[in-house]
C-alpha cells in the first residue's frame, strides 16, 4: 500500500530562487506560491542527462510516492532551485538526493540554458558522463524507484508505443546537444 502521507509530504513553503522577466534574481519566494495557477513568479530549475560513452541514457522510474507523474519514467534528473542556492549546486544536489551520486561541479557540463514562459522557469541543462555501475546508485529519497539505460533508438521507440509511461521527452536536437558537449 502506498503511504499517502508522504505525497502530501512536500514543503510548501520551502523558498525558491525567484527572477524578475531578465533572470535578476529577486526576492524569493514559497513553492506555494511559485506553483500558483496561473503561473507568476519567474523561477529557476534544472535538468540533468546523464549518458554513458556509447550514448545511452540513464532513464529513470518516478516513484509512486511523488506528487508529479508518479510512476512514470523519465530521461532526466533535476529540480527547482532553492533560495541562495545556484543553479550548478542545484544539479549536484539533485544527484546526490535522487540517486545518490556525489558529482563533482568540474564534470557537470552545462549544454543549454533559456526559460519556458507556459511554466515560468528559467532552466539550466546539464549532462554528466557516466562513470559508474548502475549498482552505485541508490534511491534514499524515495522519488525514484528505478533506472535503466536506453540508446536513444530505444527511448523512442518506447516513448512511441507506451506514451502515457513517460513524463518528459528527449528530443533529437537536445540529445545532439549532449553529444557534442560530451
Amino acid at each position: 500500500m502506498i503511504n499517502q502521507h508522504k505525497i502530501l509530504n512536500i514543503n510548501l513553503d520551502e523558498q525558491l530562487e525567484c527572477f524578475d522577466e531578465n533572470e535578476n534574481i529577486i526576492k524569493p519566494q514559497t513553492r506555494r506560491r511559485v506553483h500558483t495557477k496561473p503561473p507568476r513568479v519567474w523561477h529557476g530549475v534544472t535538468i540533468i542527462w546523464i549518458f554513458t560513452k556509447k550514448h545511452q541514457i540513464l532513464c529513470s522510474k518516478r516513484s509512486n510516492l511523488v506528487e508529479g507523474n508518479p510512476g512514470k519514467w523519465q530521461t532526466y534528473f533535476g529540480g527547482h532551485v532553492k533560495s541562495g542556492v545556484s543553479f550548478l549546486q542545484t544539479a549536484q544536489i539533485e544527484l546526490k538526493e535522487e540517486i545518490g551520486l556525489d558529482i563533482p561541479e568540474e564534470k557537470i557540463i552545462l549544454i543549454n540554458e533559456g526559460k519556458r514562459k507556459d511554466a515560468m522557469h528559467f532552466y539550466k541543462m546539464y549532462t554528466v558522463p557516466a562513470d559508474f555501475d548502475l549498482s552505485d546508485l541508490n534511491f534514499t529519497d524515495e522519488e525514484i524507484t528505478e533506472v535503466k539505460w536506453l540508446s536513444f533508438e530505444n527511448y523512442q521507440n518506447e516513448l512511441r508505443l507506451n506514451p502515457n509511461n513517460w513524463c518528459n521527452s528527449l528530443k533529437l536536437e537536445q540529445y545532439q546537444q549532449v553529444l557534442l558537449a560530451t
